[in-house]
C-alpha cells in the first residue's frame, strides 16, 4: 500500500466516526486536542495512575477512553434506548407504552482508585450507574438488571445537575459513593450509595438526606462536592423559602464521613456580593486550593466562579465573579450553626441564627454542653437538618460583566496561587492571586471560539498540564510555556508567574527545573516587575586601543549574583572569541584584557563600545576630540592618539574626558540674520509700521508691495492710499445707540489716534474702542444715540491722507415685542418660546423684523413673569400677559419595559402636569460592554444614542415609540431616558425593572410549501401563523393583522404562533385575493396572499351566462312542473331532511373548529399559567387545613380551631381527664367497645358516625400504627358482617364509623402523592375549567353558563356579547401591566371578580381582597365619576323585572384600568376611563321586583321532554334548544388533555404506587382469601369503594380540600360531571346508553371504556408488585406521625369526644361491666375517673 493512502484512510475514519486527534493552531501547534461533533462532552475523569494519564469522557450515549495525548483507545456506545421518565425499568412495550428512542446524557463520571473502577450513570432507566473497567471502557463490570427505587442515583433528566465523589467511609472503611442530585422524582437530594456490597448503588443500608416538604419547590442546581478530612462537603443553590421573595441563594452543606443517617448534616448559605450591591447568587463552578496567606502557613481556600440570574428565571446571566472563600471560615460557620442549634435553641443575640430546614419535625434543642464533645456528628436525639440563617459573605476579587465564568481551576506552585478561568465565549483566563489580596489576569486563551468551557476544567496530579472541555472538544495545555522564552528580556516580560530566568544556566523555566533556583538572584521570577535581567552596568574601562594592553572592569545590576562554585568551576570573560580569566571583585569583576597579536583587525568606524578600536579613522581635530572613545589630539603631529602626552608640541584633550585645559580649542563660528518685509504687511499702511532698521518701504508699480528698499525697481510710495471700507456690521443698531459697530478694510490708518474721531455712521458720530483697534484694517467703535429712526453710510476719515464711505447702510431703529408662544411652560425651563413683533433682529447681522426664539431657563418660583429682550444695556418688554412657569411634570410609571430592536412599540408613560412639556422625546443610550472588567480598573466606552419624540396623549399621559436599534445592543448596557425639556427621567428609577430589547421577530408565508400561491383560508375558522420570538415584547393587543383593508383580530400570541380572526364577509372581486400582512411596532411582514374558500364570481362571457340561465330556467321549470306532479309532499319533506342534515354538518364543522380555537387558546392561557406557577407555586393548603376540610365537610368552622369550653378554674383538671381519655383510648378493648355502643344506638345517626371518626381520627393521629391497626380490626368485623349478606355492597356508603376512619386514613397517607404527583395536574384541570367557564357569558342571577359539561347548567341562549381585553396597570411598583379579559355582558361584581383573579393569580384566595371591598368607578374627563354597581338608579326595570348591570348598560368602552390602595377607607378602587358618551341616567321605581341578567328565570327555553317531532315543526321553530348542546361537545373536547393527565396521574403505576394503596389493596386481597371470596367483580367493587370512591371522587369534586382556591357553582357542576365519569370507569358493569340516557353520560360515551381498561390495568399491576409489609407500613406511619403531630388540636377533639361518652354514659359502663376482659382491666372505673375530672360527674368511686 502506498505511504499516501494510510493518511487518506486515516482521514476518512476521521470523517465517519465524527471525532478526531487534532493539533491546536498556533500558538499551541505541539499540543493534541480530541474533537468529536457528533455528540456532546459533559464530564471528565482522569485515570489514578498519573503513570497511565488516561483520560476518560462522559458524552451524549457514548462514553470515550483516550490516552494521556488524547489519542482515542476504546469507544462504548451507551444510547440511544427506548426508554420514557414515567416509567421504571426495565421497559417493555407493554409496562411502558409511552416509551420512545431516548438520548442517555452521561450525568456522572467518577473513578473508583480503590477499586480501579469507572462509574458511568446516565439519565436513562431512572439514572441508574454502572461499573466498567479502567482498561477498557467497553467492559461493563456491573450493571443491575431489576434496579429497585433505591438505585436511581442520578437525575434522568439531562437539565437536572447530578454531582458525586467515591471516599472510604464506615468502620470497615469500604469504598462509598456520594451523590447530590436536583428534583426530578420523590429521590432524596444527597444521600449514601453503597459500593462493595449488594444492592450496589443503594442508600437502603447507608444513609440519605430526609426531606419532608415539597422538593420541587426548593430546586436544588448542585455544582461541586468534594471530600476535606473527616467531612464530605456538597455545593449548590437553591430556593430559599424562608424568604419572602423565594430567591435563589447559593450553599454549601457538610457532613461527617462516617455519619450513617446524616445527623450531622449542616448547610450555610454562601454570599458574593459586590460593594455596589450587585448580588451574584448562582455557583457555577468552585474548587479547592491553597493560597498564601499573610503569613508563613499556606491557607486552605474555596474558590468559586458566581453569576447573577436572569429575571422570572433561575438560569445565570452573563454578569459573573470571582470569589474567594477561607474553609476554615466556613468551618468555623458551619461549627457554629451546629453548636447554636445543640445547646441554644439556635438563637443567638435574641434572633434566630441556626434553624430546622426542609421542613423536617424537629427543633434546635437546648441540650448540655458536653454533647458538642460526645456527639460531634450527632446522633439520634441531636436537631437535624440544620441550616444558618447567617451567610457568609465576601466580595468579588475578579467580575466579568459580559462573558459568563463557567469554570476554575486552582494550582499553587512555588507560594503563588494561579487560577484559572473557563467562560461561555470559549476563553481560557490565567489569573495571578497574590497573598496580599492582589488579583491580577496575566492571559487570556482562546480555545473553542462561542463555546462554553465546561465547568470540568481539571489539572492533571503533576499541575503540569490542563485538561480543558467544550461540548466538542477536549484540550491538553501546559500551565505555562516557559521554554519558548530564548533571552532573559523575553521571559521577564512575559509576566507568568510559573516562569523566571535561571541565571547560571541561561534558560527560561519554573524554579523547580532551576539548579541554584533557592539561591538568591539565581532565578528572576517573571511576574515580580522589579526583577532585571543581570546586565553589565559599567564597564571601565569601556574602550582601549588595540595597541595597548591593561585590566578592565564590569560592574552589573546584581551584587550578589555569585554563588558558591563547586571544585572545577571558575568565571570567564570574553573578547569577541578570545577568552580571559575572571576576577571576581566586591564592585563587579576585573578581566585583563587579551594579547593585541589576538586582537583581530578594526576597519575605520566599526569600533564598539566594549570592544577595541582603531585610530586611523580618527584623521581631523574636531573628529578626535569629540570622539566617545576618550582620544586626544596632537596639534604639531596633526594625529590622533590615546596617549595622555604627545611626543612633542601642544596636545587637545578629549572633550568626554576630564583633563586639565590647555587652552587650545577646534572652533568654527558663524552669524547670519534673515528679514521678509513683505510677511504680515498687505497694504501701505502695514507697510510703513515695520521697524526702520529693516528698511522696508511700499514698491509702487502694478503689483505694489512691501519689500526691502534694495529690492524695489519701481518709485517708493511715501504717502499711503485712501481709506477704504469694505463690510461693516452689524447693519442696524437701537436709535438710543450703545451698538458695537465693526468697520474692515484697508488703509485705515496707521494707529488710533489717526482715526479716533473721524468714524461717522449715518451722520451720527461712532466712539472708537482703541484697544481694539487693528492697524489699517479693522476699527470697532460704539455707536451714539440718535433721536429718531433713521439710516445712512459710515465714513472714515484718515488726516493727511483721504476720506473712505460704505458701500452699506447702517439703521437705527426702535424694536417692538408684540406677542408670545406659548405662555407657559415648566418651571425647570427648557421651553422652546417665540418672541414676535417689529424689528426684533436689530443689532443682529440680518435686520429682517420677524421672530425671536429661545430656550426658557430654570426658575426659582412659579407664576407669571415678565417676558424681556436685551439689546447691551438697553431692553424691551413684552406689555400685557408675560409668561406663565408651572410646576414641573412628573413621571410617575412607564410601561412595558421591553421592545424589539425594530422599535415602534408603544410605551404608556404616566405622570403629571405632562402637557405643558413642549418637546418630550424617549432616549435610549448604549454602553459597549467589556468582556471582562477587573477590580478596581474602569474603561471609557463610547456612547450611541437613538431617539424619538413623543405624543402627549393627556396632561397625565404620553404615548413614547421605542427606538430602533442595532443588533450590537444585545451585548450592551443600555439606559433608557424621558427628555422632557430640561427634565430627564430614567427608566430604572421609575420602573422596578429596567428596559431591555429583544430580538426581533420573525414570521413565516402562510403557504409554506409555496410562498407564491394564496393561501386558502375556511370561513369560519382562525388563521394561524408561525414564526419566531413573537411575543418577546409585544401583547397580541398590540399586533396589527390586515387581510387586504380588513382586520384580522388578533386572538393569541405566543412565541411561536399567532392566530387571528378574519373578517366574515368575503373580500369584493377586486380584492378577493388580498396579502395578508402583519405589523409589530416598526415591522411590517407580508405573509402572501389569502383566497377564501367560497364560490368565486363568474368569470364567463356574458353570452355563455345568458344561455346558462336560459338552460337553468328550462330545467327548474321542469322540476316544478314534475314536483307538483309527483309526490309533492313527500319531495317537500326530502328538501327539509337535507336542509337540516345541512346545518348539522356545518355546526359539526363549527363545533370542530370551536373546538381548536379554543383549545389553541386554552393552552396558551395554560401555558402563561404554568410559568406563572414557577415563581408562586401551586396554592396547596397546608396539612392542618387539608385535614380539616376533609375530616369535617359540612362544617363552616372546623371544630378544632375553637377552644375548650371550659372556666379557668377548671381547665387544668378537664385538661388531666382528657389525657386521661387519651391513654383509655389506646386501648384497644375499650375503643372498639366504644364504636360498638355507639353504633348500636338508635338515635347515633349517619352524621354523628362521621363526626365521631373524624374525632378519632384527630385524637389517634400521633399513633397511626395504632389507628391503622384499630381500622383493620372495625375492617374485619364489618367484613364479616357483609359477607353474609351481599358482599359486594361493602364500603358503598359512610354508614358506619370505620367506613369514616377509611376515608380519613386514606386521606392522611395519600397527601404527599398528592403535593408531589396528582396535585399539579388537578390543579391544571381546576384552573382550565375556571378559565373555559369566564370566557364566555354566565347568568349570575340563575348560575347557568355558555360553556360547562353539565345540561342542567347550560345556558339555552345566543347572546352578542364582546370580549374586552384591558391592560391593568398595579400602582405597586408594578413594571408589566396585567391582561385582564372581560365580557361587555358582565355584571360590576364578575368584572371585579377576573379583574381580581388576574391581579391576585400568584396569590392564594384566601390572601385576596374580597369583591365587596373593591369600587368599580367609571370616568369621563375630569370631572365625570361614577361608582358602578350590579344595581342603582340606572337598573333597567321592565314590569317586575329588574335587570343586573352590565358594562353593555353603562356603554364602557375600557381602554386604561389602573389598581390603587386607598390608604384612608382600606378600600381598593377601580378606575376604568372611557372615551364613550356619559351613561344615561334614568329612575327607576323600587318595588318587589325580581332580578335577571342574561335570561330570565321563567322564560329561559327548557330541553323538551319528547325530543322526537316533525322536521317541518323544527324548521318552524325559533331556535332548536339541542342544538347549544353542542357547547357541551366544545367544553368537552377543550378540556380532553387535562381531563386524561389527571385520570392518568392517578391510574398510573410507572411510578411508584402509594404505600397505603398497596397495602390496602392487599389487605382486601387477604380478606377477600380468608372468606372463599374468588369472584373478582366483588374484589373489584371492593377496592374501587376504598379508593376512588372513598379518596378520589372527593378530591375531584372539592379542589378546594387541597387547594387554596374558591370554586364557583359552575366549575363544581363541571368536575362533578367529570367526577361521575371517574367513578363510572371504576365499575365492572356495562352502561348501556340510549338517546334518552342523561346528556352528561353521553359526553364520555366513548371514553369509558378507555377509562375502564386503566382502571383494570391498574388494580392488576399492583396486585402484582411486592408486598407490602407491616414493617413497612409502620415505618411510613410513624413518619407520617412525626411530621403532623402537633398539626391538629387534639385536645379540643377529646372534649368533643367526650360529648358522645356523656350522651351514652350509661350504655358505655354497661357495656364494660358485661365483658369480662374490660372488667379485669377496670376500663369502666378509668373511665369513671375521666368523667368525674372532665364533666364534675358524681360516680360510685
Amino acid at each position: 500500500m502506498p505511504p499516501g493512502m494510510v493518511h487518506l484512510l486515516y482521514a476518512l475514519l476521521s470523517v465517519l466516526i465524527g471525532c478526531a486527534v487534532t493539533w491546536s493552531p498556533t500558538p499551541h501547534s505541539r499540543y493534541p486536542s480530541f474533537l468529536c461533533n457528533d455528540t456532546h462532552f459533559e464530564h471528565l475523569a482522569l485515570h489514578p495512575d498519573p503513570v497511565s494519564g488516561r483520560v476518560y469522557l462522559g458524552a451524549r450515549d457514548r462514553l470515550f477512553q483516550l490516552s494521556s495525548d488524547l489519542v482515542l483507545e476504546f469507544e462504548a456506545e451507551t444510547g440511544p434506548v427506548t426508554d420514557s421518565r414515567e416509567c421504571l425499568p426495565p421497559i417493555s412495550e407493554a409496562n411502558c407504552p409511552m416509551a420512545r428512542r431516548t438520548s442517555n446524557h452521561n450525568k456522572l463520571l467518577l473513578v473508583d482508585p480503590y477499586r480501579n473502577e469507572l462509574i458511568s450513570c446516565g439519565s436513562i432507566h431512572q439514572g441508574t450507574c454502572q461499573k466498567r473497567s479502567l482498561e477498557n471502557v467497553g467492559t461493563v463490570l456491573f450493571s443491575a438488571e431489576r434496579p429497585v427505587d433505591t438505585q436511581y442515583v442520578a437525575a434522568n433528566d439531562p437539565d437536572v445537575s447530578t454531582v458525586g465523589l467515591v471516599v472510604l467511609a464506615g468502620g470497615s472503611k469500604q469504598p462509598v459513593l456520594f451523590v447530590g442530585r436536583g428534583y426530578t422524582s420523590s429521590q432524596p437530594p444527597i444521600s449514601t450509595r453503597n459500593l462493595a456490597t449488594e444492592p450496589l448503588f443503594s442508600y437502603e443500608e447507608t444513609a440519605k438526606l430526609a426531606v419532608a416538604g415539597r422538593l420541587s419547590e426548593y430546586d436544588h442546581h448542585f455544582v461541586a462536592s468534594f471530600a476535606h478530612r473527616t467531612h464530605v462537603y456538597f455545593l449548590f443553590y437553591r430556593r430559599d423559602l424562608k424568604l419572602p421573595s423565594r430567591e435563589y441563594r447559593t450553599y454549601i452543606s457538610r457532613v461527617c464521613l462516617d455519619d450513617s443517617a446524616y445527623y450531622s448534616y449542616v448547610e450555610v448559605p454562601l454570599s458574593c456580593r459586590s460593594a455596589a450591591a450587585k448580588n451574584y447568587n448562582l455557583l457555577q463552578a468552585v474548587r479547592v486550593g491553597r493560597s498564601q496567606g499573610d503569613g508563613a502557613e499556606e491557607e486552605e481556600i474555596l474558590l468559586g466562579v458566581f453569576s447573577t440570574r436572569l429575571t422570572s428565571s433561575s438560569k445565570p446571566s452573563e454578569e459573573s465573579a470571582l470569589c474567594m472563600f477561607s474553609l476554615h471560615e466556613l468551618d468555623r460557620r458551619i461549627n457554629a450553626t451546629r453548636d447554636l442549634c445543640y445547646t441554644k435553641e439556635g438563637r443567638t443575640d435574641g434572633h434566630e441564627a441556626a434553624y430546622i430546614e426542609y421542613e423536617v419535625k424537629s427543633n434546635c434543642a437546648n441540650l448540655p454542653e458536653n454533647t458538642l464533645n460526645a456527639y460531634p456528628c450527632g446522633s439520634d436525639h441531636t436537631p437535624s437538618p440544620m441550616a444558618s440563617r447567617l451567610a457568609v459573605e465576601v466580595e468579588p476579587i475578579l467580575d466579568s460583566p459580559s462573558a459568563r465564568l463557567t469554570a476554575v481551576a486552582v494550582s499553587v506552585r512555588a507560594g503563588h496561587t494561579i487560577a484559572f478561568l473557563g467562560d461561555s465565549k470559549g476563553n481560557l483566563h490565567k489569573v495571578f492571586l497574590g497573598p496580599d489580596g492582589e488579583v491580577e489576569e496575566y492571559a487570556i486563551i482562546p480555545i473553542q471560539p462561542n463555546t462554553p468551557i465546561s465547568s470540568e476544567l481539571t489539572l492533571d496530579q503533576s499541575e503540569e498540564f490542563l485538561y480543558i472541555m467544550t461540548s466538542t472538544k477536549v484540550a491538553k495545555l501546559p500551565v505555562a510555556e516557559c521554554h519558548e522564552h530564548l533571552d532573559c528580556q523575553s521571559c521577564l516580560s512575559a509576566h507568568d508567574p510559573y516562569c523566571g530566568w535561571c541565571v547560571l544556566e541561561g534558560r527560561c523555566g519554573q524554579q523547580g527545573k532551576c539548579a541554584r533556583g533557592e539561591q538568591a538572584d539565581q532565578w528572576l521570577w517573571s511576574f515580580d516587575m522589579e526583577q532585571h535581567c543581570l546586565t553589565v552596568q559599567a564597564l571601565t574601562p569601556s574602550n582601549i586601543s588595540r595597541e595597548e594592553s591593561k585590566s578592565v572592569c564590569l560592574s552589573h545590576t546584581h551584587t550578589h549574583t555569585h554563588s558558591t562554585l563547586s571544585d572545577g568551576e571558575s568565571y570567564s570573560c570574553f573578547f569577541k572569541d578570545s577568552p580571559s580569566p575572571a576576577t571576581v571583585t566586591e564592585t563587579g569583576v576585573t578581566c585583563p584584557s587579551p594579547d593585541p597579536q589576538r586582537v583581530p583587525t578594526v576597519r575605520p568606524g566599526q569600533g564598539e563600545k566594549g570592544d577595541v578600536f582603531s585610530l586611523l579613522s580618527l584623521g581631523s581635530c574636531r573628529g578626535c576630540v569629540s570622539s566617545r572613545w576618550g582620544c586626544n589630539w596632537c596639534v604639531q603631529q596633526h594625529m590622533c592618539t590615546y596617549k595622555a602626552v604627545c611626543e612633542q608640541g601642544v596636545i587637545i584633550y578629549n572633550e568626554n574626558v576630564s583633563q586639565s585645559p590647555t587652552g587650545y580649542l577646534c572652533v568654527c563660528l558663524c552669524s547670519l540674520t534673515l528679514y521678509n518685509c513683505s510677511v504680515g504687511r498687505s497694504d501701505c499702511s502695514r507697510c510703513h509700521t515695520a521697524d526702520q532698521k529693516y528698511g522696508c518701504v511700499w514698491c509702487g508699480g502694478a503689483q505694489s508691495s512691501c519689500v526691502h528698499k534694495e529690492s524695489c525697481s519701481q518709485h517708493i510710495e511715501k504717502t499711503c492710499p485712501a481709506p477704504v471700507i469694505h463690510f461693516i456690521e452689524p447693519l442696524s443698531g437701537l436709535i438710543e445707540g450703545g451698538t458695537t459697530l465693526t468697520v474692515s478694510g484697508s488703509n485705515l490708518g496707521q494707529k488710533p489716534q489717526d482715526i479716533l474721531r473721524s468714524v461717522i455712521v449715518a451722520g451720527v458720530s461712532c466712539k472708537v474702542i482703541p484697544h481694539l483697534y487693528e492697524i489699517s484694517s479693522r476699527i470697532v467703535c460704539t455707536t451714539e444715540e440718535n433721536g429718531a429712526e433713521s439710516s445712512g453710510h459710515v465714513s472714515v476719515e484718515v488726516p493727511g491722507i483721504g476720506f473712505g464711505l460704505s458701500s452699506q447702510t447702517f439703521s437705527y431703529q426702535n424694536p417692538e415685542l408684540e406677542a408670545v408662544s406659548p405662555q407657559r411652560g415648566p418651571r425647570a425651563g427648557g421651553t422652546s418660546l417665540t418672541i414676535t413683533g417689529r424689528k426684533l433682529l436689530t443689532g443682529r447681522a440680518s435686520d429682517i423684523s420677524g421672530s425671536i426664539e429661545c430656550i426658557t431657563g430654570a426658575s426659582n418660583k412659579t407664576g407669571e413673569h415678565r417676558v424681556t429682550v436685551r439689546y447691551g444695556s438697553s431692553e424691551r418688554n413684552l406689555h400685557g400677559s408675560g409668561f406663565y412657569y408651572t410646576s414641573d411634570p412628573n413621571i410617575t410609571q412607564a410601561m412595558p419595559s421591553k421592545s424589539f430592536l425594530s422599535g415602534g412599540r408603544l410605551i404608556y408613560v404616566a405622570g403629571h402636569n405632562l402637557d405643558v412639556v413642549q418637546e418630550p422625546r424617549i432616549r435610549v443610550t448604549m454602553f459597549p460592554s467589556n468582556s471582562i472588567s477587573r477590580r478596581k480598573r474602569g474603561s471609557r466606552r463610547r456612547r450611541r444614542n437613538r431617539g424619538s419624540r413623543c405624543e402627549v396623549n393627556t396632561s397625565s399621559l404620553l404615548l413614547c415609540r421605542t427606538p430602533a436599534v442595532g443588533p450590537q445592543v444585545i451585548g450592551a448596557d443600555i439606559q433608557v431616558e424621558f427628555l422632557l425639556d430640561n427634565l430627564r427621567f430614567d427608566f430604572s428609577s421609575i420602573s422596578q425593572s429596567s428596559f431591555t430589547y429583544e430580538l426581533n421577530p420573525t414570521l413565516h408565508p402562510l403557504n409554506h410549501h409555496d410562498p407564491s400561491q394564496p393561501f386558502r383560508y375556511k370561513p369560519g375558522s382562525v388563521i394561524s401563523v408561525e414564526g419566531e420570538n413573537l411575543d418577546l415584547a409585544i401583547f397580541k393587543e398590540e399586533v396589527v393583522a390586515l387581510i387586504g383593508e380588513g382586520v384580522c383580530a388578533v386572538k393569541t400570541l405566543t412565541r411561536n404562533h399567532l392566530y387571528c380572526e378574519p373578517p366574515p364577509q368575503q373580500p369584493s372581486p377586486s380584492n378577493s385575493h388580498g396579502r395578508k400582512r402583519e405589523g409589530m411596532g416598526n415591522l411590517n411582514f407580508s405573509l402572501g396572499r389569502v383566497q377564501y374558500d367560497s364560490l368565486s364570481p363568474s368569470t364567463f362571457p356574458m353570452e355563455a351566462q345568458i344561455g346558462v340561465g336560459v338552460v337553468a330556467s328550462l330545467v327548474v321549470l321542469i322540476v316544478v312542473i314534475i314536483v307538483l306532479i309527483y309526490r309533492r309532499k313527500s319531495k317537500q319533506a326530502l328538501r327539509d331532511y337535507k336542509k337540516v342534515q345541512i346545518q348539522l354538518e356545518n355546526l359539526e364543522t363549527s363545533v370542530r373548529d370551536r373546538c381548536k380555537k379554543e383549545f389553541t387558546d386554552l393552552m396558551t392561557e395554560m401555558m402563561d399559567m404554568s410559568s406563572d406557577l414557577v415563581g408562586s407555586g401551586i396554592p396547596f393548603l397546608d396539612y392542618k387545613m387539608y385535614a380539616e376540610r376533609i375530616f369535617f365537610p359540612g362544617h363552616r368552622e372546623s371544630p378544632l380551631r375553637r377552644d375548650l369550653d371550659v372556666q379557668d378554674c377548671r381547665r387544668a383538671t378537664v385538661e388531666q381527664g382528657l389525657v386521661q381519655l387519651s391513654n383509655l383510648l389506646n386501648s384497644k378493648l375499650f375503643l372498639t367497645k366504644f364504636i360498638h355502643t355507639l353504633e348500636s344506638q338508635r338515635t347515633f345517626s349517619p352524621r354523628d358516625r362521621a363526626y365521631v371518626a373524624s374525632l378519632l381520627t384527630v385524637a389517634l393521629h400521633g399513633k397511626l400504627e395504632y389507628f391503622t391497626d384499630i381500622l383493620k380490626t372495625l375492617l374485619n368485623d364489618l367484613v364479616e358482617q357483609y359477607v353474609a349478606k351481599n358482599p359486594k355492597l361493602m364500603l358503598r356508603r359512610t354508614e358506619t364509623v370505620v367506613e369514616k376512619l377509611l376515608t380519613n386514613w386514606m386521606s392522611i397517607c395519600l397527601y404527599a402523592f398528592l403535593r408531589d404527583s396528582a396535585g399539579e395536574c388537578l390543579y391544571m384541570l381546576f384552573r382550565a375549567i375556571k378559565h373555559q367557564v369566564d370566557k364566555g357569558p354566565v347568568d349570575a342571577v340563575t348560575g347557568k353558563a355558555k360553556y360547562t359539561l353539565n345540561d342542567n347548567r347550560l345556558l339555552r341562549e345566543d347572546l352578542e356579547y364582546r370580549t374586552l381585553v384591558r391592560l391593568v396597570f398595579v400602582g405597586l411598583n408594578e413594571t408589566q401591566p396585567v391582561a385582564a379579559k372581560v365580557l361587555d355582558c358582565d355584571t360590576i361584581t364578575q368584572v371585579k371578580e377576573k379583574i381580581l383573579d388576574q391581579v391576585y393569580k400568584g396569590t392564594s384566595y384566601s390572601h385576596r381582597p374580597h369583591t365587596d371591598s373593591l369600587d368599580l368607578e367609571w370616568r369621563s374627563g375630569v370631572a365625570g365619576h361614577l361608582i358602578l354597581s350590579d344595581e342603582d338608579l340606572t337598573s333597567v326595570v321592565q314590569g317586575s323585572w329588574k335587570r343586573l348591570n352590565t358594562l353593555q348598560h353603562y356603554k364602557v368602552h375600557m381602554i386604561l384600568t389602573e389598581l390603587h390602595f386607598s390608604q384612608r377607607h382600606s378600600l381598593y378602587i377601580f378606575c376604568l376611563y372611557s372615551f364613550s358618551e356619559t351613561p344615561m341616567l334614568e329612575d327607576a321605581d323600587e318595588g318587589g321586583v325580581r332580578l335577571w341578567h342574561l335570561v330570565k328565570a321563567s322564560e329561559e327555553p327548557e330541553l323538551p321532554k319528547h325530543r322526537r317531532g316533525s322536521l317541518r315543526e323544527r324548521e318552524r321553530a325559533k331556535a332548536i334548544p339541542e342544538i347549544y348542546l353542542t357547547r357541551l361537545l366544545s367544553m368537552k373536547g377543550t378540556l380532553q388533555k387535562f381531563v386524561d393527565d389527571l385520570f392518568t396521574v392517578i391510574l398510573s403505576t410507572s411510578r411508584p404506587v402509594p404505600l397505603a394503596v398497596k397495602y390496602f389493596f392487599d389487605l382486601l386481597d387477604d380478606q377477600a382469601a380468608h372468606h372463599s371470596i374468588t369472584d373478582a367483580e366483588t374484589i373489584h367493587i371492593w377496592k374501587t369503594n376504598s379508593l376512588p370512591l372513598r379518596f378520589w371522587i372527593n378530591i375531584v369534586k372539592n379542589p378546594q380540600f387541597i387547594f387554596d382556591v374558591q370554586a364557583s357553582d359552575n366549575v363544581d357542576a363541571v368536575l362533578s360531571v367529570i367526577a361521575q365519569t371517574f367513578m363510572d370507569s371504576c365499575t365492572i358493569a356495562e352502561h348501556k346508553l340510549g338517546r334518552d340516557s342523561p346528556i352528561n353520560k353521553l359526553l364520555y360515551a366513548r371514553d369509558i371504556p378507555r377509562y375502564k381498561q386503566m382502571v383494570e390495568r391498574y388494580y392488576a399491576d399492583i396486585r402484582q408488585t411486592i408486598s407490602a409489609s407491616d414493617q413497612e407500613m409502620n415505618s411510613a406511619l410513624a413518619e407520617l406521625s412525626r411530621n403532623y403531630s402537633g398539626e391538629l388540636n387534639y385536645l379540643v377533639a377529646l372534649h368533643e369526644l367526650y360529648k358522645y361518652i356523656n350522651k351514652y354514659y350509661d350504655q358505655i359502663i354497661t357495656a364494660l361491666e358485661e365483658d369480662t376482659t374490660a372488667q379485669k382491666m377496670q376500663l369502666g372505673y378509668r373511665l369513671q375517673q375521666i368523667a368525674a375530672a372532665v364533666e364534675n360527674k358524681v360516680t360510685d368511686l
